[in-house]
C-alpha cells in the first residue's frame, strides 16, 4: 500500500503544468524590469535620495494618510505578517513538498526567493533612501527596494509559473497589487519603493525561469540524442 507521502508526491505531481515561455519572450520582460530597477537605484544614489519622481512619492503618501482608518489599518498590519512570516512559511511548506519527487522544480523555487531577498538587502544598503516619516509598522532597512513587494512577488510568480494555472496567476496578481498599496498605507515604503520590488521579484525570478528551462531543455535533449543512438541498428 503506497505511503501517505508518495500519494502526496503524486497528487502534485498531477497538478503541476510548468509554464513554457519561449526564451526571447522571457527575456524579453526580465531584463527590461531589472534594468527600471537598477535604472531607479542609480537615479536616488545620484541624487542622494533626492529624485525628480519624489513628488510623485510625496503626493501618493498624503493620499495614504488621509484615506486612514481604523479598520483599514487593521486589515494592512495582516497584510504586514503576510508579507515577510507568513512569506517564508508558504514558500518552505511549498519547499518540502516538492522536494521529495519534483527535486528540479523545488531547487528553483528556492533560487528565485533567496536571490530576491538577497538582492533586496543588497540594493536597501547600497542606496539607502530614507522611509517615510508616519509609519504603522516597525522597520529596520532602506526603504528602496520594499522587500514585502518583492518577496510577495516572486513567491506567486514562482507559484503561477510551476502550477500554470490561471486562478493563481490572478490570486497572485491581487495578493501583489494588495502589498503595494498595504506597504504605502502603512507608511513603510514610498510608492515608487513598492513598484521597484515588484520590477525586481518579475525580473528576477523571470530571469531565473529562463536559466531553469534552458538547462532542462539541454539535459532533455542529450537524454533522447543518446537514448536515439543506442536504438540506432547500425550502433548495435
Amino acid at each position: 500500500m503506497p505511503s501517505q507521502s508518495n500519494l502526496l508526491s503524486t497528487s502534485v505531481g498531477t497538478v503541476l503544468r510548468p509554464v513554457k515561455f519561449s526564451r526571447g519572450r522571457l527575456l524579453w520582460v526580465s531584463l527590461p524590469a531589472l534594468a527600471l530597477l537598477l535604472g531607479g537605484a542609480a537615479i536616488l544614489w545620484l541624487t542622494g535620495n533626492n529624485p525628480p519622481f519624489q513628488g510623485v512619492d510625496d503626493a501618493w503618501y498624503r493620499t495614504m494618510l488621509a484615506s486612514r482608518t481604523p479598520w483599514l489599518t487593521d486589515v494592512n498590519r495582516v497584510l504586514n505578517f503576510v508579507g515577510n512570516s507568513g512569506m517564508v512559511i508558504y514558500c518552505s511548506a511549498v519547499f518540502l513538498v516538492l522536494l521529495r519527487r519534483h527535486r528540479r522544480i523545488a531547487l528553483f523555487l528556492a533560487t528565485a526567493n533567496l536571490a530576491a531577498l538577497g538582492l533586496t538587502h543588497l540594493i536597501k544598503f547600497l542606496v539607502a533612501r530614507p522611509r517615510p516619516e508616519d509609519r504603522l509598522v516597525a522597520v529596520d532597512s532602506g526603504s528602496y527596494p520594499s522587500g514585502h513587494v518583492s518577496g510577495t512577488v516572486t513567491a506567486m510568480l514562482v507559484t503561477a509559473l510551476i502550477l500554470g494555472r490561471l486562478w493563481m496567476w490572478v490570486s497572485g496578481s491581487i495578493l501583489s497589487a494588495a502589498m503595494i498599496y498595504s506597504r504605502t498605507y502603512l507608511g513603510a515604503h514610498w510608492i515608487s519603493d513598492t513598484i521597484a520590488g515588484a520590477l525586481l521579484g518579475i525580473g528576477l525570478t523571470l530571469l531565473i525561469w529562463t536559466a531553469f528551462y534552458t538547462s532542462r531543455r539541454r539535459i532533455t535533449n542529450g537524454r533522447q540524442t543518446r537514448n536515439a543512438h543506442s536504438l540506432d541498428p547500425k550502433n548495435s
